[in-house]
């Protein structure tokens, strides 16, 4: 390594470990995460060729085949671990899951990255010390949510005044006591302004009423 080459080491999300060895086949990344090219390129491929998953031109190689078997996980973990850290990592860190703040350390100050860049490393070597295929998160089930019906409310007409539905009034007068007598309905329709209150409106219907039944 030429000297004052900055040191690096792969910052793969853990989401899209897990979410690629369900959808890794012999395709173009970009393919396989359905993401656009540009991203795929930046984000993802750089990492993949450095872990080995992957070539030059983005072709699945053995170890992604391997690292897609359950039985099979832990081994590619392994090797992954082992070729690309250094023993004196894994020496001074012996359980990265409970000391992540040790590992975290370590890769600031054999990087010099800054604190995003080394949560990341640190998130994926703990992912590969873990080898646990159990490890990958549940599915969550999306429930059908039922939109909940609105209430409707009056219509606001011009002015500042509301619509208020047709109240139906029945006239005693008109009533069907007479069986050859047909029965009318009258409809009416009312606009009753929007700062009314209760006790003005209940006014207008007993006005109304006492017009209507002649009370």
């Amino acid at each position: 390594m030429a000297e004052g080459k900055k040191v690096s080491y792969p910052m793969l999300p853990v989401a899209n470990w897990w979410g690629l060895r369900e959808k890794f086949k012999q395709t173009m990344l970009a393919t396989a995460l359905n993401t656009q090219p540009k991203s795929a390129r930046a984000n993802i491929l750089p990492y993949l060729k450095t872990i080995g998953l992957i070539d030059e031109e983005g072709k699945t190689q053995d170890l992604a085949k391997t690292w897609r078997d359950d039985a099979q996980y832990a081994d590619v973990c392994k090797k992954i671990k082992e070729r690309l850290y250094p023993d004196d990592l894994i020496a001074a860190v012996p359980n990265p899951s409970g000391d992540r703040e040790a590992v975290e350390r370590w890769f600031a100050n054999h990087t010099g990255s800054g604190t995003s860049a080394v949560r990341r490393m640190a998130a994926f070597y703990i992912i590969l010390s873990e080898a646990d295929v159990s490890g990958k998160p549940e599915k969550k089930a999306i429930k059908e949510q039922v939109p909940k019906k609105q209430k409707q409310l009056p219509k606001k007409r011009a002015g500042g005044e509301k619509e208020v539905k047709h109240t139906e009034f029945l006239s005693p007068s008109m009533t069907t006591d007479h069986p050859n007598i047909p029965s009318v309905n009258i409809n009416l329709e009312i606009h009753i302004s929007s700062d009314a209150t209760p006790d003005q409106i209940d006014k207008i219907f007993e006005s109304m009423a006492k017009h209507i039944y002649k009370k």
